[in-house]
C-alpha cells in the first residue's frame, strides 16, 4: 500500500463477518507496532471486570420522567472535559432513580463511555465521589476497572482520550440506520500502558489533581453568577392562569409563558434589592456598544474540507468553546463567510436555535483561532471593550433571571425551538454598575484558571500519547476528527 486510498487483506483476516474497510485500517496496526517500544498494549476488555460488572449500558427512560426531580439523567452530550456537565439537561425523580440504582450499580471512579451517536462516540468521563446518584442513558457505557489492572481509573481516563485510542474508536464505530454505534467493539480498543511505572503514577496523580481543580472552578463560577446552570424543569411550574390586558399583547404573541407575571415580579424585586438599573440588550445595540449577528450554514459537504473550526451549538459548554470542535472547513469557505460569521477573541456565542441548549453562551478565547459559527447561534461582539467588558456581559447573560427570560421567549418552530430576535428584549443588570464589574472580574479570574486546566489536561494526555507513523501525519480521519 502506497497511499491512503486502498489496501488489501486476506480472507482469513476477516473478523465477525465485518466487511467495513475502516475496521481493518492497516495504519492502526503500524501505529500499534510503533507504540510497543514504550507501551504495553492491552485490549480494554482485559482491564475491566468480567461481564456486565466491567462494561454495562445504561437504560432508556420515558420522556415524561424528564424534569421530575434533580437526579442527573446522564446522556451522551452530558460528558465534557472528563466530567459530568454541571448543566445536565434532564433531571429525574428519586422514584425513577431507585428503579435503576441496583441495575446500573454506579460507583465512584467508574468511567463513562459514549456508545451511540456520531462524533461523541468514545467521549469519556469519570464518576467522582458524591456523583454516583445518577441514571445513565442507554447510549452510555459504565466501565469498571478490574482490581488486578495495573493502572488506575485516572490513567485509563487519560489513555482513552489519546488520539491513539480515539482513532481506534472511529474505526470501530459503524452506522446503524441514522446513528453510529460501537457495540462491544470498544472492548477491543488497545490501551497504551506506559512501561515506566513512575510515568503511569505521574499521569494518574496529575489527572486526579486536575479533576479536583475543575470541581473547584465549577463551584466558584456557580457562586459568582448565582446559578447552578441546571435546566431541570421540562414543564413550567403550575400556574392555572393569569390575566393581561389586550394592550399588553406584543407582536401578536399569544403564548402565555411570554407574559409570565412571576418573572416580571422577580426582576423587579431583584432590581430593588440591589438598587440596580436593568436594561434591554437592544439598548446596548442601539448605543453602538454591541453588535448582534447570526452565523451561517455552510452545508454538510463542506465538513472535513479543511482545518478551520465550524462551531455549532453543541460545541459550547461551561461558558467555553470546546477545544475539539467536530466539524472543520476549508480556508476558501472561511474567506467566503468571514465578514458575516468569523469569530474574534472575546466574542460571545449564544445559542439561538435548538431545545435545551437555547440561551447557553460561551466566550471565544485566544486559542480558538480563525473560525466560523453556525446559523443557530448569535455572535455578540463588544465594539468598545474598555466600556463594555465581554466577560461582564457573559456573566450577566448567565444569571438565573436572564436565562429564565430566554426560556420564556423561546418558542417551538416545527421540530426545533428558537429564541429569534426576542433575545434583544431580554433585561440584564446594567453592565456598568459596580456590582456587575466586580462579578466580571471574579469570573475572569476563574476563566483564566479554566484555560490553564485545559492546557494541563492536554499535557497529561500527551505524556501517554504514542507516536504515529510519519505517513499517517495529516491524514484525514475515517469519519470525524480524532
Amino acid at each position: 500500500m502506497t497511499d491512503h486510498l486502498r489496501f488489501s487483506i486476506k480472507r482469513s483476516e476477516l473478523r465477525s463477518r465485518i466487511l467495513i474497510p475502516k475496521y481493518y485500517d492497516p495504519e492502526l496496526g503500524e501505529n500499534a507496532e510503533l507504540a510497543q517500544s514504550e507501551f504495553t498494549l492491552k485490549p480494554l476488555g482485559e482491564l475491566l471486570e468480567e461481564g456486565p460488572q466491567g462494561s454495562r449500558l445504561g437504560h432508556w427512560v420515558r420522556r415524561d420522567n424528564y424534569g421530575t426531580g434533580s437526579i442527573p439523567y446522564v446522556r451522551t452530550s452530558d460528558l465534557e472535559a472528563w466530567r459530568i456537565r454541571p448543566d445536565f439537561k434532564k433531571g429525574l425523580s428519586e422514584e425513577v432513580y431507585e428503579q435503576f440504582r441496583d441495575k446500573q450499580d454506579v460507583r465512584p471512579y467508574d468511567l463513562l463511555f459514549v456508545a451511540h451517536g456520531t462524533y461523541l462516540v468514545g467521549n469519556v468521563g469519570i464518576v467522582l465521589p458524591g456523583e454516583e446518584r445518577l441514571v445513565l442513558q442507554d447510549h452510555v457505557f459504565r466501565l469498571r476497572l478490574s482490581n488486578s489492572a495495573e493502572i488506575s481509573p485516572h490513567y485509563l481516563l487519560a489513555a482513552l482520550s489519546t488520539s491513539f485510542c480515539r482513532r481506534q474508536v472511529r474505526a470501530k464505530q459503524f452506522s446503524a440506520d441514522i446513528i453510529d454505534k460501537i457495540g462491544n467493539r470498544h472492548l477491543e480498543v488497545l490501551i497504551p500502558i506506559h512501561k515506566e511505572r513512575t510515568i503511569r503514577e505521574d499521569v494518574s496523580r496529575s489527572v486526579e489533581e486536575l479533576l479536583s481543580e475543575q470541581n473547584s472552578i465549577s463551584q466558584n463560577v456557580s457562586r459568582i453568577i448565582g446559578a447552578d446552570f441546571r435546566m431541570l424543569r421540562e414543564r413550567p411550574e403550575t400556574n392555572l392562569g393569569f390575566r393581561i390586558k389586550p394592550s399588553g399583547i406584543k407582536s401578536r404573541i399569544l403564548i402565555p409563558k411570554y407574559y409570565d407575571p412571576s418573572l416580571v415580579a422577580d426582576i423587579e424585586a431583584k432590581a430593588a434589592e440591589h438598587d440596580a438599573n436593568w436594561i434591554e440588550i437592544s439598548e446596548l445595540v442601539a448605543s453602538g456598544l454591541l453588535s448582534v449577528t447570526t452565523g451561517v450554514e455552510v452545508g454538510k459537504l463542506a465538513y472535513g474540507t479543511g482545518e478551520i473550526p465550524f462551531l455549532r451549538t453543541s460545541d459550547i459548554a461551561g461558558l467555553e468553546v470546546r477545544h475539539d470542535p467536530k466539524h472543520c472547513v476549508s480556508h476558501a469557505i472561511f474567506e467566503q463567510y468571514e465578514d458575516k460569521a468569523s469569530l474574534e477573541p472575546n466574542d460571545i456565542l449564544l445559542v439561538r436555535d435548538g431545545t435545551y441548549l437555547v440561551g447557553s453562551s460561551a466566550l471565544v478565547g485566544n486559542e480558538t483561532g480563525p473560525s466560523l459559527c453556525c446559523g443557530g447561534m448569535y455572535r455578540l461582539r463588544s465594539n468598545n471593550k474598555d466600556e463594555l467588558d465581554p466577560i461582564v456581559l457573559l456573566a450577566l447573560l448567565n444569571q438565573p433571571l436572564s436565562r429564565r427570560q430566554m426560556r420564556a421567549k423561546q418558542f417551538t418552530r416545527d421540530v426545533i425551538d428558537t429564541l429569534g430576535k426576542r433575545l434583544l428584549e431580554v433585561l440584564i443588570p446594567s453592565p456598568f454598575s459596580p456590582n456587575s464589574l466586580e462579578m466580571g472580574a471574579r469570573l475572569s479570574a476563574e476563566m483564566r484558571r479554566k484555560a490553564r486546566v485545559r492546557l494541563r489536561l492536554q499535557d497529561a494526555t500527551g505524556q501517554i500519547e504514542p507516536d504515529i507513523p510519519d505517513r499517517s501525519i495529516g491524514r484525514p480521519g475515517w469519519s470525524m476528527r480524532a
